[in-house]
């Protein structure tokens, strides 16, 4: 133990020793920034400095690198804004545990990358390093599934033969190795995770790697400790410790000292348990590594209150929740969830234009062709001419029959255009003149208040000034919250006016199905914990993957679950007002059933249902049967847009005060052969 205690003291000397040097080395940096002077040196120096106070993880690092993110847009150079995003997006997910920005800002690096013609190894080692922080991003919010799917691509990136430097390969090669170990530790597939760390360990330790020894260790540690070794768990624990150590990776000896903690937590050995979970809390804390500092945080509550001293387990579990709802609150698990359907959103986009270079290019041949038809028809009309007047009669016929008829169309087109135009204008004008009313409303009374107010100043009257300055505070408030209802429906209007043609892939339906309907009962439950409901699920396992968008039709199911959550919730709340909730349950039903030549998607709810007066108005642009400013009314049209695209059919059935049934049907063509 007292080695231990030696090894700790040693890690904070260096440590602080460290972040001593690494403040001189960001001075230096900036008196060179004040001597750059081309564009492109500055940034590169700006870079530098923002990247180096992630080792003492201070924000001012953010501040350096969105400079140098914003000056390499500004004059294009496209190799620092790559650098500049690259460093943002891990200093956002590593110090600050910003996963949804982080995770924003590694894919649009990927797509920049995708776009430019630069082939140097930096661009190449962006990349590969972006792919993997998708993968940290990815593990960290514990979707493993997707931590798996990211591991993948980073081993295709690595092809044979197209990376000439050795060094370099290995390294690759061993962060692959490391990155297959953790994904499957994390899956619970121990033999492989242990199978790919020993490969590192092994290697890294013939060659006196000590970074490489500690993350290895670190995992082959993991194992073991799943496993329920404890013997074999400790030792490479250890290992770990010391190569940390010596790599000066304080990241990494700080895990190993959780995971001591936390092992021998499981093995009721309580005062090392606390030992190594104290020291890691203090770490953390220094080092503001938020996420740890709640898993020890929770630790050392459990340990405390074992120990019976109930007032330190109180303070450090209220401390673990408090840091947990600040990573995880309301508005970042939301840009988590909605963070896929915006990256499907912008490679429809992009797949939109090159499907429509590709129909003005048809067009166009189209166009020739028919023009070449009319030469070919003219010619022979001039022949006929020669031959026969009667039959010069009868093309001239034709031919005055045939400007009618385009004539024609080209007034039905127009016709239809200013009909759909009509339509979309009376749309709009209904849904925002309702606050924009309220909005001219409290402008004027405000107006009059004001005027009021002149009147109480002037006679000195400080209360009555102070209460119509409030009346119009309050108004105030009444005008911004209508002009962002109005502000809601347009961005609204404008999101249901795109096209989606995203790619489609293979998808098991039940599993969509299923990872929806938990999306958006704890999306719900995350904004009113009192909600509760009762989930019930009936899948067809005969079901094959289906080609389809995913994306989009998840977003279908996002809509139809969150509507039938609201129901039932509402029906909730109806009868907790007459305080006789003990006879309603909310329930919501998700089904999926093969049907002959179709696929069957069903979502049910026991809520009020929807009347019958509206049934075949349900699937309408803006409208709703929600009450003044909580709904815009495009959700349901927007499902049955995409239901459409995909040569489906989305149907309702409901029956008032017993609920309503939503049912989408796709086609058996798209299944994958």
């Amino acid at each position: 133990m007292k080695m231990k205690r030696i090894s700790v003291l040693i890690f904070l000397i260096l440590a602080e020793s460290a972040c001593y040097g690494q403040n001189k080395k960001i001075d230096s940096l900036k008196q060179l920034l004040q001597q750059e002077h081309t564009d492109t040196a500055k940034i590169q120096k700006l870079i530098l400095i923002g990247w180096a106070y992630h080792d003492i993880r201070n924000d001012s690092g953010i501040i350096y690198l969105q400079e140098a993110l914003s000056h390499s847009l500004n004059i294009g150079y496209k190799q620092g804004e790559i650098r500049a995003r690259h460093y943002f997006a891990y200093f956002l997910y590593d110090v600050n545990s910003d996963y949804a920005t982080a995770l924003d800002l590694f894919f649009k690096n990927l797509q920049v990358i995708e776009q430019t013609t630069d082939t140097s190894f930096y661009i190449f080692d962006t990349r590969f390093l972006d792919t993997r922080g998708i993968g940290f991003v990815y593990e960290q919010i514990k979707n493993f599934d997707k931590q798996l799917e990211y591991t993948i691509k980073l081993r295709d990136l690595v092809k044979p033969g197209i990376i000439k430097d050795s060094a370099y390969t290995q390294r690759l090669n061993s962060i692959l190795n490391n990155r297959f170990g953790s994904v499957y530790v994390n899956l619970n597939k121990l033999d492989s995770s242990k199978y790919y760390y020993l490969k590192i360990f092994n290697l890294c330790m013939q060659n006196n790697i000590f970074e490489g020894i500690a993350l290895s260790a670190s995992g082959i540690g993991n194992v073991f400790a799943k496993k329920n070794a404890k013997d074999s768990a400790v030792y490479y624990y250890h290992i770990a410790a010391s190569a940390a150590l010596a790599a000066n990776r304080k990241d990494v000896y700080n895990e190993d000292l959780f995971f001591l903690g936390k092992f021998f937590w499981q093995s009721k050995n309580t005062d090392s348990a606390f030992f190594y979970a104290q020291h890691s809390f203090n770490l953390s804390k220094q080092q503001r590594h938020f996420d740890l500092m709640v898993e020890t945080a929770t630790l050392l509550a459990n340990i405390y209150y074992a120990n019976k001293q109930t007032d330190s387990a109180y303070k450090y579990l209220n401390l673990s929740m408090h840091l947990k709802d600040s990573l995880f609150n309301e508005n970042k698990t939301a840009q988590i969830q909605n963070l896929s359907l915006k990256i499907s959103v912008q490679n429809q986009q992009e797949e939109q234009a090159k499907k429509q270079a590709v129909y003005d290019y048809q067009a166009k041949i189209k166009m020739y062709s028919l023009l070449a038809g009319l030469v070919v028809l003219l010619i022979v009309s001039l022949l006929l001419l020669r031959n026969n007047k009667q039959k010069h009669n009868a093309a001239k016929k034709i031919t005055q029959a045939y400007e009618e008829l385009k004539s024609t169309q080209a007034q039905l087109i127009q016709s239809e255009k200013m009909a759909s135009l009509g339509e979309l204008t009376a749309g709009i004008a209904h849904e925002i003149q309702n606050p924009l009313n309220f909005v001219n409303n409290f402008s004027d009374v405000n107006k009059e208040l004001l005027e009021e107010l002149k009147v109480e100043a002037d006679k000195g009257h400080i209360d009555e000034v102070k209460a119509i300055a409030n009346d119009v505070i309050g108004n105030e408030e009444k005008i911004n919250h209508h002009g962002k209802r109005a502000d809601a429906i347009v961005k609204g209007m404008l999101q249901h006016s795109r096209t989606n043609t995203g790619q489609k892939e293979p998808t098991d339906i039940n599993k969509l199905a299923d990872e929806y309907l938990r999306l958006a009962y704890h999306g719900l439950r995350a904004k009113d914990k009192s909600f509760n409901a009762t989930l019930k699920t009936e899948f067809d396992s005969t079901i094959e993957k289906v080609n389809i968008i995913p994306q989009d039709i998840g977003r279908v199911m996002l809509n139809l679950l969150t509507n039938a959550f609201y129901a039932v919730n509402k029906k909730k709340s109806a009868f907790l007002q007459q305080k006789d909730d003990g006879m309603y349950e909310p329930t919501v039903w998700v089904n999926t059933k093969k049907s002959g030549d179709k696929i069957l998607i069903t979502v049910q709810d026991n809520g009020h249902g929807v009347s019958h007066n509206v049934l075949d108005k349900i699937f309408q642009p803006f409208f709703t049967t929600k009450p003044t400013g909580q709904g815009t009314g495009l959700g349901l049209s927007l499902s049955y847009d995409i239901v459409k695209a995909h040569g489906g059919e989305i149907k309702v059935e409901s029956k008032e005060n017993e609920g309503a049934t939503f049912i989408i049907q796709l086609p058996t063509e798209i299944l994958k052969d």
